[in-house]
């Protein structure tokens, strides 16, 4: 059995560079079959189609977004830094790893079909969510609702992710400065 899910985990490696190296367009269940000397239909043992691939590995994508930030909830205690070097990573992680965030953000995925895929994109909305929350109730943020907040940050966040990855960084509309943005952003939430 150990030797199954040791596949199961190498195809996603295996899936995981050739997304790296050329993109999502170039994964095929043919390729890799090819490349992991499997024959196609073996690789259809472990994943039914494509999309069931790429949720796996949408899925494992979530969960090291949630990591990544999860662990600075338990180093920072100041709440407007937090929040700051919460968005930073997130905006990072999107911009060092764009077309993993394509998948993650920019295709709708079936709640009913990929479950944990569901979770775990909801476990980073959480930390969000947390982030806000006591200095919610701590009145040093804006009268808005920390759920409100949550999706303010995670529009403004993802916004600008999109933005300066199709390359929208011009100095005259302001999005030169990624860092800047986020601190504004923040002012405007905290008070």
């Amino acid at each position: 059995m150990k030797n199954s899910n040791d596949t199961k985990q190498k195809l996603i490696d295996v899936t995981r560079q050739m997304i790296d190296t050329k993109g999502v367009d170039s994964v095929s269940m043919r390729d890799l079959g090819k490349e992991m000397n499997l024959s196609r239909s073996a690789v259809y043992v472990y994943f039914k189609n494509k999309e069931d691939l790429l949720a796996a590995i949408v899925t494992e994508d979530f969960e090291m977004l949630k990591t990544r930030i999860g662990k600075l909830t338990q180093e920072i205690n100041d709440p407007r830094k937090l929040v700051y070097e919460v968005l930073y990573a997130f905006y990072d992680f999107g911009i060092n790893n764009q077309e993993h965030y394509k998948l993650m953000f920019l295709k709708q995925w079936d709640k009913n079909q990929y479950d944990n895929l569901h979770i775990a994109a909801i476990e980073v909305f959480e930390i969000f969510y947390k982030c806000l929350e006591k200095p919610h109730e701590q009145k040093y943020t804006v009268n808005k609702p920390p759920q409100q907040l949550t999706a303010m940050i995670s529009a403004f966040i993802l916004g600008l992710v999109e933005l300066n990855s199709t390359g929208h960084l011009e100095p005259e509309k302001g999005l030169n400065n990624p860092t800047g943005l986020i601190n504004s952003f923040i002012d405007l939430i905290f008070v």
